[in-house]
């Protein structure tokens, strides 16, 4: 009973709720489209890092993250 008076309200006046669902319905793709440039902005930014920088792997010696120093750096060895 509530529902079919509910379902004639919406419909009593069909300008307002045209109106309504249209701006609903822009604004849902608004933030669809955003959301999508914004995960796209991430992945660009984080494949140019990782083109230009190193890598999606470092290797540090033990204790490099106690104290960053170019001194913790680890030396090549031939062998590699």
């Amino acid at each position: 009973m509530i529902l079919k008076i509910a379902w004639r309200n919406i419909w009593r006046n069909k300008k307002r709720t045209l109106i309504t669902t249209l701006s609903i319905s822009g604004a849902l793709f608004f933030i669809i489209l955003m959301r999508s440039m914004q995960f796209g902005f991430y992945d660009n930014i984080i494949n140019t890092i990782v083109q230009s920088y190193s890598g999606y792997v470092q290797v540090h010696a033990n204790g490099y993250w106690d104290k960053q120093s170019v001194n913790n750096s680890m030396e090549v060895d031939e062998k590699f």
